[in-house]
């Protein structure tokens, strides 16, 4: 998988088989710029194509800007959030409380991938299937 560094070294991004794969580096905190320059990097990488986003969140510290930023962007077609303790949950449940896609909060990546590879197109149209997964 190829991966360019995005915000600052802040986080990597890449194409990994049908997916985006975002890590944010832990203990970063990640600002309105930093989700903005993640999302161009993904519009970039995938040519114009939305497709599903594994992002790994573990010690990020989350702004309401980049929230905001990502709610509005609407550049992925579902986010399987990966992290590894309490404080990586509430991260997810905030990032969470949008409905433009299917979003799940995992603590197993092989679960997260499982999950993102069994969505259907259908419903990523409708938006079903969103919820907090503790694995």
């Amino acid at each position: 998988m190829e991966e360019i560094l995005i915000a600052g070294g802040k986080g990597r991004l890449g194409i990994c088989g049908p997916h985006f794969h975002l890590v944010w580096a832990p203990g970063t905190l990640v600002d309105a710029r930093d989700a903005a320059a993640s999302i161009e990097a993904m519009r970039a990488l995938g040519g114009g194509r939305e497709l599903p986003l594994l992002v790994e969140i573990s010690g990020v510290t989350m702004r309401s800007t980049a929230r905001h930023t990502y709610e509005r962007a609407k550049a992925v077609t579902a986010v399987a959030l990966l992290g590894s303790s309490v404080v990586d949950t509430v991260v997810a449940a905030a990032l969470g409380r949008h409905s433009f896609c299917p979003h799940a909060y995992f603590t197993s990546r092989t679960e997260a991938l499982e999950w993102l590879e069994g969505l259907q197109l259908p419903e990523l149209a409708a938006g079903e299937g969103t919820g907090l997964h503790k694995a």
